[in-house]
């Protein structure tokens, strides 16, 4: 539990008796300490939604934002952004959810609805309201909870015949890698996933049912059969210089889910697209890990450099009915609330096969946490 004084959140209250509190958080309270925080939701706001989760997926965006690799983070902090929670309280405006309607939450919490990107449908990129403000967690609080209240705006209702608990990993690891394709593919295309990890598998299945000849890229060998299973039609090595010069100018899409540190390989990487194609960036490296990218190679191939993070809600409600339509679900490995801990280091230090999800609701209802109001 939280040490006595702990610093206090401008949100939030804490609480020292858990049986006081609407919900309780595993939260960073520095880059080095990540415990339970028993805490008070602010009232209700007209138009939010409060929800108890069941289930949350564990992204190396939280462990990047909570570890205060993404510069400082907002101490404490609650991370997580893959949700699934059932609905326990609407505000007053709420027309769209009732009590007891499964939903789900992804990075975004709100925007600005006025500024040019909000106006073009464009409202995961908008201008005009600070990233804090916007994140499901930062200012807020996310879904490392079991509990999580937030703008109405931005939950989804999730078609009946997606699981709770696989679902949750769609709402940034999908949608991360659904909607470049979504934009910019077209069936018959050749596209090359470089790295068969939590987002590239899923990149695999979606580019396979969008029409595409789909390659995957991987470091490891043997795994070439599996990988083929997800919908790769050709599987070819990540890491071998020589046979990824063989494979130069050869895909329409290239989308990249690794980090960019490697200078050498990375040009190698950008060099697989053919030209007038579309390189696409959607791995995100820790803040002070930069990048170069050599003029010449975009010069002499009129290529276009994409980058990609997450997606608007009209490209992750298109992710849900694609995701249903396909019964495409990411592989994940399941841990229960009070091992939290260790699935932040199967996360981090581990090879999760292929997204760590925490199963919320057992745990809540066993404990009280489990609440609908009035």
């Amino acid at each position: 539990m939280v040490e006595k004084n702990p610093q206090m959140h401008k949100h939030y209250t804490y609480v020292k008796n858990e049986k006081d509190a609407d919900a309780i958080a595993w939260t960073f309270l520095s880059k080095d300490k990540f415990v339970k925080f028993p805490y008070k939701f602010p009232p209700l706001g007209d138009d939010e939604i409060r929800a108890n989760i069941t289930h949350t997926g564990l992204c190396h965006s939280d462990s990047l934002c909570g570890r205060s690799q993404w510069g400082p983070a907002n101490y404490p902090i609650s991370p997580g952004h893959e949700i699934v929670a059932v609905v326990s309280k609407v505000g007053k405006n709420v027309k769209d959810f009732k009590v007891g309607d499964r939903i789900a939450y992804g990075p975004l919490r709100n925007n600005c609805e006025k500024c040019v990107a909000c106006k073009g449908g464009k409202d995961s990129v908008c201008i005009g309201m600070p990233f804090s403000e916007r994140g499901i967690y930062g200012e807020y609080w996310g879904g490392y909870s079991t509990a999580i209240q937030h703008p109405a705006k931005y939950a989804f209702k999730i078609p009946e015949n997606l699981p709770s608990d696989r679902t949750a990993p769609l709402m940034c690891a999908g949608v991360t890698v659904f909607a470049p394709l979504f934009r910019f593919v077209k069936p018959g295309d050749k596209v090359a996933v470089l790295g068969i990890g939590g987002l590239g598998h899923l990149a695999v299945a979606y580019a396979n049912k969008l029409g595409c000849h789909v390659t995957g890229f991987t470091s490891t060998p043997g795994k070439e059969d599996f990988i083929k299973k997800l919908g790769a039609h050709d599987v070819q090595s990540s890491s071998d210089p020589e046979k990824l010069a063989k494979n130069a100018s050869k895909y329409d899409i290239v989308v990249n889910t690794l980090s960019t540190a490697n200078q050498k390989m990375f040009g190698l990487y950008l060099d697989l697209t053919v030209p007038d194609g579309t390189f696409i960036q959607v791995g995100a490296p820790p803040i002070d890990e930069p990048f170069t990218i050599h003029a010449m190679q975009i010069l002499f191939k009129n290529l276009r450099i994409a980058g990609s993070a997450v997606g608007s809600r009209k490209e992750t409600q298109a992710m849900l009915e694609f995701s249903a339509l396909h019964n495409i679900l990411p592989m994940v490995e399941l841990f229960g609330f009070e091992d939290f801990p260790k699935a932040l280091d199967k996360l981090e230090n581990g090879k999760p096969v292929f997204r760590c999800v925490v199963n919320v609701e057992n745990w809540s209802k066993k404990n009280g946490f489990f609440k609908v109001y009035k």
